[in-house]
């Protein structure tokens, strides 16, 4: 038993008042002459004892109806803690996606947040709930029912280690305060992200909710296969949790009206593609749709086909007339300099350089050639009849390309196709074995690294092969391509490879972007001073963080976008670019955490197996039972036998 005013107990002293009283209270006797008081004896002795045992009766009882009486003064109760500690109640409330699946009430993280509803009786305790994207701390009844009534799904996730480390900044250290960590979510694989990073080293109660299913068939992924100058080829990624037998319809949309539809066929497995061919001539903001129960916000997917600009080629070099005749001006911004008039500023703007029979490189160019592959560039190299292999090797070397070997000058023809290449996919209708070979008089040998030929000469050596390094392609030519030592330019083969080596090189914007704390996107653009571009979906529009670079913005979102879906980038009102985002597939896969394992890990995790036995529990531990009236109906009682015990003890 515990008291709320224990300074009260002193008061128990003035007890002794009463019994000083009772002992020191002298009866004097007068005595009476009688003649013979044989016959009074035996009255007299049982009135003093009946009176002394009256009297201890009575102080007994005001005893202890003054003692009750100090008792309920000084509020005795039972608890696990004294009454003015304080208790302070962390819980995380996971609000991810992947709350959206149903459990044996519906959805559950609705369902969770109705049981704390119901079970909100805190009478002395500060609640804080912590979410995903948002921190309600300090909630009493009310404010805690609207805040969970008006709690939303949000794309981002914690990991248990996050989560944690969260709850941490509102634990309270002070001594009369006692903090309680409480997590709830489905806890997916997911959550163990970094887990081993954080040491546990106060307790926390873990909450586990389940879906009743854990199968979900949703959207992975999608990219294009293959492109030509006429249509796109893209290929759309859908997985199943489990092997499956079903077909599921699958709808293609631009601007909400429906294009085209198709079935994924998982055959009894968990994943299948599904192709759709799309226009290459236009914009196209399209999304891909599912129709599947469990989780819902999976079942679309969102992504942007720009249509193609200009591409803007530049040959650095000898003047190639034919280039110019190729590369027209309906389809392209072509331009052409020599080295000694070169802009090295308009090098990073080009999509395609083709370097046209230089002797050398100077370490400038080099330099700048290597930022502009790293980049995402594309090279055409010709090299020259009088090329320096030391100058071209540098170069070839910090492209991560290989080396070229001496010069051999003996006449080869033209004999081989390579007709599973991308720059020759299209471009013949079949294979032709008797056409009429060109023929270079010289050729360089390379050492190239992870290079596919195109086009052989009668001796295998490659007469033009690729090389792709990351987003980049390199295309080398073995020979000087005037007519005095090769007569190639006549061939027809000329005009497809060329125009399919700048056609290939007109990269697409991103297809789509997956919605994170930290995106960033780059927009070619030269914003005028405090010039600020925005975004908006048509209904909401905000501005993001950006940072003006030459001829280009960078823009760096940090949880601005919360909804998957089409997304307009403008600079006043002029829109400059069109982006898709969706929701990252992670929660797609509904595989949870064994907490029995990680408990057996860790001494200070303890496991609750509902709501409802969490929050009885936390109220049983804060329970207070006051004593101070029973004490009173007991001082009162003891009251009432004193006066029975004066009314009808007779002596």
């Amino acid at each position: 038993m515990q008291f709320k005013n224990p300074e009260i107990l002193y008061a128990l002293i003035l007890l002794i008042i009463p019994i000083l009283v009772h002992l020191f209270q002298l009866q004097r006797f007068v005595k009476v002459p009688f003649t013979n008081v044989k016959f009074l004896k035996n009255i007299e002795q049982q009135t003093r004892k009946s009176a002394r045992i009256k009297k201890w009766l009575i102080l007994t009882t005001r005893l202890l109806a003054f003692t009750c009486i100090i008792l309920a003064f000084a509020q005795p109760y039972f608890s696990d803690f004294s009454s003015d500690k304080k208790f302070l109640t962390n819980i995380y409330l996971d609000n991810s996606f992947s709350m959206q699946a149903n459990g044996k009430n519906g959805e559950l993280l609705k369902s969770t947040i109705q049981k704390i509803i119901e079970q909100n009786n805190f009478e002395n305790t500060q609640l804080t709930i912590v979410t995903n994207d948002e921190d309600l701390v300090n909630l009493d009844s009310k404010n805690l029912k609207n805040e969970l009534i008006n709690l939303k799904y949000t794309p981002n996730k914690l990991n248990l280690n996050s989560a944690i480390l969260k709850l941490k900044r509102f634990q309270n250290n002070k001594t009369n305060t006692i903090t309680k960590n409480i997590l709830i979510s489905d806890f997916q694989n997911t959550n163990l992200k970094n887990l081993n990073n954080t040491t546990i080293n106060s307790p926390v109660e873990l909450l586990k909710v389940s879906p009743k299913s854990t199968s979900n068939i949703f959207i992975d992924s999608l990219f294009v296969s293959s492109k030509n100058n006429t249509e796109i080829k893209l290929n759309v990624v859908i997985k199943s949790t489990e092997n499956n037998l079903e077909n599921i319809p699958v709808s293609l949309l631009n601007n909400s009206k429906l294009i085209g539809k198709a079935t994924a066929k998982f055959n009894n497995s968990n994943q299948t593609n599904v192709e759709f061919t799309i226009p290459n001539d236009t914009d196209f903001y399209g999304k891909i749709s599912i129709t599947d129960s469990n989780l819902e916000f999976d079942n679309d997917f969102y992504f942007t086909l720009s249509k193609p600009d200009k591409i803007n080629v530049l040959t650095i070099g000898k003047p190639s007339e034919f280039l110019s005749k190729i590369y027209t001006e309906n389809e392209f911004n072509y331009t052409t300099t020599s080295l000694q008039n070169l802009n090295y500023n308009a090098i990073q703007n080009q999509q395609l350089i083709v370097l046209s029979e230089l002797e050398e490189f100077p370490n400038t160019l080099i330099s700048t050639l290597k930022e502009y592959f790293i980049n995402g560039g594309n090279l055409v190299l010709i090299p020259s009849e009088k090329t320096v292999l030391a100058s071209y090797n540098n170069l070839l070397q910090n492209l991560n390309i290989g080396t070229i070997q001496t010069l051999t000058s003996k006449e080869h023809k033209i004999t081989s196709i390579n007709y599973n290449h991308p720059i020759i996919t299209d471009v013949f209708e079949k294979k032709i074995d008797n056409f009429q070979y060109p023929k270079t008089a010289l050729h360089f040998k390379n050492n190239f690294n992870n290079s596919t030929a195109i086009l052989k000469l009668d001796n295998n050596q490659p007469f033009i092969s690729s090389s792709n390094i990351e987003n980049s392609n390199f295309y080398w030519v073995a020979s000087p391509l005037n007519k005095t030592i090769s007569n190639f330019i006549q061939s027809p083969l000329v005009v497809p490879i060329f125009y399919n080596f700048a056609k290939n090189s007109s990269n697409f914007s991103q297809l789509y972007y997956t919605i994170s704390p930290n995106t960033n996107i780059h927009i070619k653009a030269s914003l005028k001073k405090d010039g600020i571009l925005k975004i908006s979906d048509g209904t909401t529009e905000f501005i993001p963080q950006q940072q003006v670079l030459q001829n280009k913005v960078t823009i760096t979102l940090e949880n601005n976008i919360l909804k998957s879906g089409i997304y307009t980038i403008y600079n006043k009102d002029k829109p400059l670019k069109t982006i898709a985002f969706n929701y990252n597939r992670e929660e797609s896969d509904l595989t949870y955490i064994d907490l029995n394992s990680l408990k057996n890990s860790n001494e200070n995790i303890k496991i609750s197996t509902s709501v409802s036995s969490l929050f009885n529990e936390i109220n049983n531990q804060q329970k207070i039972n006051w004593l101070f009236k029973w004490f009173l109906a007991f001082s009162v009682l003891f009251l009432f036998i004193e006066i029975l015990i004066l009314k009808y003890f007779k002596i």
